[in-house]
């Protein structure tokens, strides 16, 4: 008779598919819930553990098993055996638990473990490990070593992955970041010319936004102001003004009302934005939506509708819907923000006025808009008042 211990029995029917899950998995947790849904039975074993590198310990994440094992706890290196398989990055089988110095067998005893096998994830320095438990004294099968070298494997690649995935976003928003700050540093360019201006790029900048998240909810623009539109919108217009860096001192500082010949010099700034702008996307070798857009409010935001305005003329729809969002912008905190040679003009006349001039100065579509939102304007201003 034969007396051997039997093997238990394996599935490789859901490897290949647990294979392509790991693949597209987008993080740590993702990867252990598919690796504890499928090892236990793919080995053919009473239970499996996903370990973590933590430091010095081993940090038992995640399991599956008949009974409780270490779930949530954290064990040293060295006296743990997924420590012990990371150190050495090879995998351990172990047919009796209790024969074998490396196990920790007071941590073992209430445990229904008796044999296991545990393999290192990642070949050069692991960063964790997952183990096979089985109920009885008995060798697991090759065939049950080799899965949980391919499970191993496979969730090494897929931990990989996702380091490279989450590298690849934080180096994103960083670049984010540094352009958001770029932007801000040479809008402020304009602003450091002229001491009067204040707050002014940060209030235009939610004004934007303010009404173009208004527009969203209003036909016919509905369809034009997706999230990412708006946020571009957002964020380019700070350099609506980034023209006036090409202004001399004697026309951007000065307090009182301007000569003709000096107004018309002040109305380049328009024309000299989008020039740098444009000199930018050149440097680069393409252009990019931020930068279209930012282009465009530069250039178009003192166009008319009515035709009247500079430096083009355009009349009506011709002029962009940032140009014409960013005028009522512009409009509304140059008439409720003191300058040295006016007074600020209280909030309910400057909507009046801005009301008055649908149809001349504005859009008479997003004015009707702009009169809707109107307090949030007001709220925006005192929010990023001027200091005294």
């Amino acid at each position: 008779m034969d007396t051997s211990p039997k093997q238990r029995p394996v599935s490789t029917d859901g490897m290949e598919d647990l294979i392509l899950r790991l693949s597209m998995a987008r993080g740590v947790e993702e990867i252990m819930a598919l690796v504890r849904q499928s090892a236990r039975s793919l080995t053919g074993a009473d239970g499996v553990t996903f370990v973590l590198r933590d430091n010095d310990k081993c940090y038992y994440a995640d399991e599956d098993a008949i009974a409780p094992l270490w779930k949530g706890q954290r064990f040293p290196m060295e006296t743990c055996i997924s420590g012990w398989a990371m150190n050495h990055a090879e995998v351990v089988v172990i047919e009796d638990i209790y024969k074998d110095n490396r196990i920790p067998h007071e941590a073992y005893r209430p445990t229904f473990v008796k044999s296991l096998a545990m393999a290192p994830v990642r070949e050069e320095d692991p960063v964790g490990a997952i183990g096979a438990y089985w109920a009885k004294a008995e060798c697991p099968s090759a065939e049950a070593i080799h899965l949980l070298q391919r499970i191993a494997h496979s969730t090494a690649v897929a931990m990989t992955n996702v380091a490279l995935i989450n590298s690849l976003a934080a180096a994103k928003e960083e670049a984010a970041r540094a352009r958001d700050a770029m932007i801000l540093a040479m809008a402020s360019l304009a602003e450091t010319r002229d001491t009067e201006t204040g707050n002014h790029i940060r209030r235009t900048q939610h004004y934007v936004r303010a009404l173009a998240e208004a527009l969203k909810e209003h036909e016919p623009y509905s369809e034009h102001f997706s999230d990412d539109v708006i946020d571009l919108l957002y964020k380019s217009a700070p350099l609506h003004d980034i023209g006036k860096v090409g202004i001399p001192d004697s026309i951007l500082l000065k307090p009182g009302k301007l000569e003709p010949e000096e107004y018309e010099v002040m109305k380049t700034h328009a024309e000299l934005g989008r020039t740098a702008i444009a000199a930018a996307e050149r440097y680069m070798g393409s252009t990019t939506p931020f930068l279209s857009l930012a282009k465009e409010i530069a250039h178009t935001h003192h166009e008319k509708w009515n035709g009247t305005g500079y430096p083009q003329g355009l009349r009506g729809e011709d002029i962009p819907i940032g140009g014409r969002i960013m005028a009522i912008a512009d409009v509304y905190d140059a008439l409720v923000s003191e300058r040295i040679y006016k007074p600020a003009m209280p909030h309910d006349d400057a909507v009046d006025l801005i009301l008055r001039e649908a149809g001349r100065h504005f859009d008479p579509g997003l004015v009707n808009v702009f009169a809707t939102i109107a307090p949030k304007f007001r709220e925006i201003h005192r929010q990023f008042a001027d200091a005294a």
